[in-house]
């Protein structure tokens, strides 16, 4: 566990090197900023809308784990961006200062939301909706809507923000002192509940390119100062098979967690992605994650994870955005590659050897350890968005190499978590989602409308479902569906590209295990 507090940046690596992770001051005033807890399972983990998170209101580690026992093994972490824009380098991030406030960048490119009280974390928690930020969900800020138009919750707890580096007068903090990239990310956080998910966290990192420039040689990076406990005995690795990155204990004792300490790692599970031109190339995600809403890109390629790099004690920090951008590509400070010591070939990925085989190059030094992983390169284009979602997992097993084990054994299976599109963990919820108290069918809106138009209804119980529509004759002229459908709110879309001009009936007829049911309602077409 490491103390919070702000001094001249010279001192850190030393104060590192003793287990105290002490702030740079900037000199710069910092905007105000909110600090909330994704806490609905094992782990308590607070999340800032600077960009940071990891770290609570009070400069102290945060993310605690098992929750409530006052132990930690993650002092702080943030989304790092950089890019190429025209004769430039500009970098971004939330380090132990961080360049990103609330808000987004209109179209003038001009930041705005600092001060606007609707730009703030939203967290909503399955079977509340009466909560403010249930009543309140920022859907006009990019927050997901389920196919009823309500809050879509991923997961038992999930929480959305809307944060931008675009604010010229906090981009003073080095190593990224640039002009701001006038970036907006909208960062979605969420987490489960259930028993074989109770030590993961979620992630979607949603990218937004709001200024008016290209971005070329694009990275985005998770950055992360793990301490597993006591600051200073760690070792650092990489899973380049599984695209999981870690920490663990470099002994089988920690002052701060006692024997068989645990390890905590990085999972990625979407990276960008870059445009390749190769029809043979495909890529296919669902948006959002747990949606049905498949979206297939050919010509396109997953990046992939680009590098991991590592800073602390024995490697220097970066220091202004020139040593950032060599970090993003997985270089040293200076610009030199790095040498696999055991292979002796360029690597962009240290210590991607098996600590728990003893083989490859393994960190043999217990040491204070921050990482970076690094996503890219890409191009964005002006108004592109690319999501990037990651778990942050942690495990104990029966010592500090077993935790490992451990770790991998739970990052395959959130692995299949992921590659199901979070169904699995989305049935076995105990709550999957609120369900209404009677049958309904509502008004559609808009109305009149031309040509499409959304119509929204109501099962108690799960039935089969026809829902048809009718001309002023009592001609059936469309069917908007025609099968099952489980318990829940849901919408239909009607297009009236084919109709005239006139009104129409829309009829819902329901038979299930909840009985009959059956409603008519009026609708306007106009051209």
């Amino acid at each position: 566990m490491k103390i919070g507090l702000l001094i001249p940046f010279t001192f850190i690596l030393w104060l590192h090197w003793i287990g105290v992770n002490l702030k740079p001051s900037s000199g710069i005033s910092p905007a105000p900023v909110e600090y909330r807890a994704m806490e609905i399972n094992n782990i308590r983990s607070w999340f800032c809308s600077d960009g940071s998170f990891n770290t609570n209101s009070f400069g102290n580690a945060g993310f605690e784990w098992p929750k409530g026992s006052g132990k930690y093994a993650r002092f702080v972490s943030g989304i790092w961006l950089g890019a190429k824009v025209q004769n430039e380098t500009l970098i971004t991030h939330a380090f132990y200062d961080a360049q990103y406030l609330p808000g987004y960048i209109d179209s003038n490119g001009t930041p705005q939301g600092r001060d606007d009280p609707d730009y703030r974390i939203y967290s909503i928690v399955k079977g509340d909706t009466l909560s403010q930020d249930y009543l309140n969900w920022p859907s006009s800020q990019g927050a997901y809507l389920n196919s009823s138009g309500r809050p879509y919750f991923l997961g038992t707890q999930t929480m959305f923000y809307s944060i931008t580096d675009g604010y010229p007068d906090h981009h003073g903090f080095s190593p990224g002192n640039t002009d701001p990239l006038k970036a907006q990310i909208l960062q979605t956080n969420w987490a489960y509940s259930a028993q074989d998910l109770k030590d993961v966290i979620f992630t979607e990192f949603r990218i937004i390119n709001r200024s008016n420039e290209v971005w070329n040689n694009a990275y985005f990076g998770f950055w992360t100062d793990d301490d597993v406990g006591y600051a200073s005995d760690d070792g650092t690795g990489i899973d380049t098979l599984r695209n999981l990155t870690y920490v663990y204990n470099f002994d089988n004792f920690d002052p701060q967690y006692g024997e068989a300490p645990p390890c905590v790692g990085t999972l990625l599970l979407r990276s960008p992605v870059k445009h390749t031109g190769n029809p043979s190339d495909t890529v296919s995600y669902y948006h959002p994650p747990g949606s049905m809403n498949l979206v297939t890109k050919q010509g396109f390629a997953f990046t992939g994870l680009n590098a991991f790099n590592v800073s602390g004690n024995q490697y220097e920090e970066p220091r202004d955005y020139r040593e950032a951008f060599r970090f993003f590509e997985g270089k040293q400070m200076t610009g030199e590659p790095w040498i696999n010591p055991v292979t002796g070939q360029v690597t962009v990925k240290l210590y991607s050897g098996d600590p728990v085989t003893g083989t490859g190059w393994i960190n043999l030094g217990s040491e204070e350890r921050r990482v970076m992983t690094s996503y890219g390169n890409i191009t964005m284009m002006p108004g592109d968005t690319q999501s990037l979602i990651v778990a942050q997992l942690i495990a104990r097993g029966s010592n500090n190499i077993n935790s490992i084990t451990k770790l991998r054994e739970l990052s395959d299976y959130v692995q299949s978590v992921y590659d199901k599109n979070f169904q699995t963990a989305l049935s076995a919820e105990s709550v999957f989602e609120e369900s209404p108290a009677s049958y309904s069918l509502g008004q559609n809106f808009p109305n009149p409308f031309n040509p499409v138009t959304t119509i929204i209804y109501d099962l108690p119980n799960s039935g089969f479902v026809m829902l048809k529509v009718y001309d002023m004759l009592g001609r059936e002229v469309k069917t908007l569906v025609n099968e099952m459908k489980t318990a829940g709110f849901h919408k239909a879309q009607f297009t009236a590209e084919d109709l005239a001009t006139g009104a129409y009936f829309y009829r819902l007829s329901v038979s299930g295990s909840g009985g009959e049911f059956t409603a008519v309602r009026k609708c306007v077409v106009v051209k």
